[in-house]
């Protein structure tokens, strides 16, 4: 968390960026990528009334959601136009009612990162113990997924779903047939109940290795997003895209601030001063996430 210097600076840089960029055609260098989980009153959550706000202010500034196809196609094709990337991870049961009615409000589109076998299911994330539990204990936090009757009216009205594995392990510590078959399976399954091409994988947990993302690349995935915070440009690695994550306490200034150029040379300090690390957002997961092959 920041000291709240660095708070109070960040937001004085986030209300000026935002008055900046109202009414301008100022144009970014890149397509930032947001990251959303949990939209809910949940006190680890965003409210959906701070979402509807985030959404709101997007849409005043002229941004236009695309999807991550568009951002690969970026580098070829410089569009003048204000675009960001909007994902969530896990695909969780409060988005069809808390988060959809805004991005349809605002004519946004949305992409959905699911794990096939948790659909319709309870589980529980303890943070003690960084994983999935079929219990709750130890302050674990309740995960509820939604149903593939919910995706697919998701899905009808323009979401993308996309690959977050088969079940949500953490790849890495899996030996490489397993890895292939959490990727050939889920994207087999979203296909089949969803009739949507499967392009994108998130890494569940963010976790990935250089051989996960040669397993990706093998079975046919254009892209892969992390949980490493920062923009990404022409140079960036298309397996370890980054993404800019929103966070429970952030005002329309932080929100600002995270979409703002001071906030990319932030996070390429970042980069420099903690290579080791990545943030789960939403549940304060810190761990490996920079590999030798990160590029940008």
């Amino acid at each position: 968390m920041l000291a709240l210097p660095q708070r109070l600076l960040a937001r004085a840089a986030g209300r000026l960026w935002s008055r900046l960029s109202e009414g301008t055609d100022i144009s970014g260098a890149c397509i930032p990528i947001l990251c959303y989980h949990f939209i809910s009153d949940a006190p680890y959550a965003i409210s959906p009334a701070r979402f509807a706000a985030q959404m709101r202010w997007l849409r005043r500034r002229g941004y236009e959601s695309v999807g991550l196809d568009a951002l690969l196609d970026a580098g070829r094709t410089r569009s003048r136009r204000r675009s960001v990337v909007i994902t969530f991870d896990d695909g969780l049961a409060d988005l069809p009612g808390n988060a959809l009615p805004e991005l349809l409000a605002c004519g946004f589109r949305a992409t959905v990162f699911f794990s096939p076998a948790l659909a319709g299911r309870t589980m529980w994330y303890s943070l003690r113990e960084r994983a999935f539990v079929a219990a709750p204990h130890n302050g674990a936090k309740r995960l509820d997924f939604m149903s593939w009757e919910q995706a697919q009216s998701m899905a009808a009205v323009g979401v993308s779903f996309q690959s977050h594995a088969w079940s949500h392990p953490r790849l890495s510590a899996l030996p490489e047939p397993e890895i292939a078959e959490q990727l050939s399976r889920s994207r087999h399954a979203l296909e089949s109940r969803l009739g949507e091409p499967v392009r994108f994988l998130s890494y569940p947990f963010g976790d990935f290795d250089c051989r996960v993302q040669h397993i990706a690349a093998s079975l046919g995935y254009a892209a892969a997003v992390t949980t490493i915070p920062g923009f990404n440009s022409t140079r960036s690695d298309p397996y370890a895209l980054r993404r800019v994550a929103p966070n429970p306490g952030d005002d329309l200034s932080s929100f600002a601030f995270k979409l703002s150029p001071v906030a990319g040379w932030c996070y390429r300090w970042a980069k420099h001063g903690r290579a080791d690390a990545y943030v789960e957002p939403g549940l304060g997961m810190r761990g490996p996430g920079l590999r030798d092959n990160d590029r940008t």
